[in-house]
């Protein structure tokens, strides 16, 4: 891990993330002076669970994977992380470690927020506070989401629900998504293995659901994805 180039957009790239963007400029600047940004390579790790939590972090570029390593080894994959979105806050605000790891799936760029200076502005900023539990309010629905993508049984429920739930857009008529992460970390977010996973995608293939085109999928019969969401028996 080593710091990134200065960069003279750092308050720029703050701004966009949910807890800043409605910080006026002077008190934008005051959180840029607490930040550095750091660049990860793939495998690089950024911080390890049960370590002391002393700052939290957004993703400007690239991906980070957030993962527990259960007692026998095998690794439990929390969330991925990609640009525009923050995490470590709830460590810093309330276990004081990190109870999780966090890696870099590929080359990654990431904010460092202190965490001991950051606090000190929140206790002395209600404007501050105010913009970040609104922005929490939201990240809590999306993991809110992610569980109830982790309680559905079988893998081809989980896979069609969390294809349906991806940003789409129209290209010949057919619904296209691009998904957010390599198909390896994909089935780990989907606590399935990369096998299962492949053997899906073929069998839809066969049965004419979604046409594959590396990370871009056509959902070519939605209807039939829909059921697939809806049905605890849906493959593997």
């Amino acid at each position: 891990m080593k710091p990134a180039r200065p960069t003279a957009d750092l308050a720029g790239a703050l701004a966009a993330l949910p807890h800043f963007q409605e910080l006026p400029p002077e008190l934008l600047a005051r959180v840029a002076a607490m930040c550095r940004e750091l660049e990860l390579q793939p495998g690089e790790l950024l911080f390890h669970a049960g370590q002391r939590c002393d700052a939290f972090f957004a993703v400007r570029a690239g991906l980070v994977k957030v993962f527990r390593t259960a007692p026998d080894g095998r690794e439990q994959v929390v969330h991925h992380i990609g640009p525009g979105h923050t995490f470590a806050e709830a460590a810093l605000f309330h276990h004081g470690i990190f109870p999780a790891s966090a890696t870099a799936v590929e080359p990654s760029r990431v904010i460092r927020v202190d965490g001991a200076l950051f606090l000190r502005l929140f206790a002395e900023e209600r404007g501050l506070g105010a913009s970040m539990v609104s922005s929490l309010c939201g990240w809590l629905h999306v993991l809110l989401d992610r569980i109830e993508v982790l309680t559905l049984i079988s893998a081809g429920s989980r896979l069609a629900t969390y294809l349906l739930r991806l940003p789409a857009h129209e290209a010949g008529g057919t619904l296209v998504v691009e998904l957010p992460l390599p198909k390896k970390d994909l089935a780990a977010e989907l606590s399935i293995t990369p096998e299962t996973l492949s053997r899906l995608l073929a069998r839809w293939r066969e049965r004419g659901l979604v046409r594959v085109d590396g990370r871009s999928l056509a959902l070519l019969d939605v209807r039939t994805l829909q059921a697939l969401a809806e049905s605890s028996a849906a493959g593997e």
